[in-house]
């Protein structure tokens, strides 16, 4: 088989494929609902907001403190590991846990704020859309 003849053939084979995402009919391209609208977008904001934000911080904070319960919050506090030499190694590995927590958790406000605006903006865009065909010919169809 040469070259341009299994190319024709997995090109093919990736059209039914394409064809056939979303509603697994396999009646043409565009039938599978694909498409994302602002209130999609603001769901996922609110899931992020009211769901997974929360549980995120709740188990950053779990980590947290199971971990300064078996080595203390410092030198001077209960711990299991107080005074053990890993001790300084384990404050290592927990301050860098501490600020890739925060770092996701701000991941996470920032994609709640962005979709929020990303929604606020396809709703204008599609209102100044509808407003510019307020008055035309289509209006008559």
């Amino acid at each position: 088989m040469s070259f341009a003849q299994e190319w024709a053939r997995s090109s093919e084979a990736a059209r039914v494929r394409l064809a056939s995402t979303g509603t697994g009919t396999g009646t043409g391209f565009g039938a599978g609902d694909l498409n994302v609208t602002p209130a999609d977008k603001r769901a996922a904001a609110r899931y992020i907001e009211r769901e997974l934000g929360p549980a995120a911080a709740r188990g950053g904070d779990r980590a947290v403190t199971s971990s300064t319960s078996v080595f203390g919050s410092s030198n001077t506090t209960p711990g299991a590991l107080r005074g053990w030499d890993t001790r300084k190694g384990l404050d290592f590995c927990l301050e860098r846990w501490d600020e890739a927590w925060k770092n996701v958790l701000s991941h996470l406000q920032h994609e709640v704020s962005a979709l929020g605006g990303t929604a606020s903006l396809f709703e204008g865009e599609e209102a100044e859309r509808v407003r510019s065909f307020t008055g035309s010919r289509l209006n008559d169809l």
